[in-house]
């Protein structure tokens, strides 16, 4: 019964699936957490006819990930909401930041945890899309063409340094381009007949 009313509580600090198909037109969340709550977690807001939105998965499984997602999710509420901070790269950076002093006490790390994710921000008026990832990609598709967008190769939190700089990168968007951001969950499924990883290729 806990858990399961742990799950309402994550799902109500959720972003609304119904808002980011009305704001971003053809677009889906697809979101099944394995052990009722999740250490995935999706973030959206729209400010200053700007989309931002993120997909993250926080180290550990059920419980443990769930009181880390619970943790990214407010810092991200801090950062863009509150301060106004714009730049995917910068978001990330102070992300790491936080998530490294809520998991400090007495100078020292006491939990390594943190998360993997990828942050994009569309730029509505100036038609281009600014992303930002840690150890997280983003697949891109133009005109039938596939393309793996990478960010920097380090999380958020756990051993990355406290003043590593991500870096944003900007794509000039057009007409039916595609974007999908995505945690390990898929791909990390195991399956068929020799009970093999899905991997990233066949996703």
């Amino acid at each position: 019964d806990s858990i399961n009313y742990a799950e309402n509580i994550q799902n109500a600090i959720l972003p609304s699936i119904n808002a980011i198909e009305q704001d971003l037109g053809d677009s889906f969340v697809l979101f099944r957490p394995r052990d009722i709550v999740s250490g995935d977690f999706y973030w959206y807001a729209s400010l200053n006819n700007k989309v931002f939105i993120a997909a993250c998965d926080c180290t550990g499984h059920g419980v443990p990930g769930a009181f880390v997602s619970m943790t990214g999710n407010n810092l991200l509420n801090q950062i863009i909401l509150e301060k106004k901070e714009e730049n995917p790269g910068k978001i990330l950076t102070q992300l790491n930041q936080g998530v490294k002093s809520a998991f400090t006490k007495g100078g020292e790390q006491g939990a390594q945890d943190g998360m993997d994710m990828v942050l994009s921000v569309l730029d509505k008026k100036n038609n281009c899309l600014e992303y930002a990832g840690a150890n997280n990609s983003m697949i891109f598709i133009r005109n039938g063409k596939l393309e793996v967008l990478k960010g920097d190769r380090t999380s958020i939190g756990g051993d990355t340094e406290w003043d590593f700089e991500f870096q944003s990168k900007t794509i000039e968007t057009v007409e039916n381009d595609r974007f999908y951001m995505f945690s390990d969950g898929y791909q990390d499924q195991f399956g068929g007949v020799k009970g093999k990883k899905f991997m990233i290729k066949r996703y």
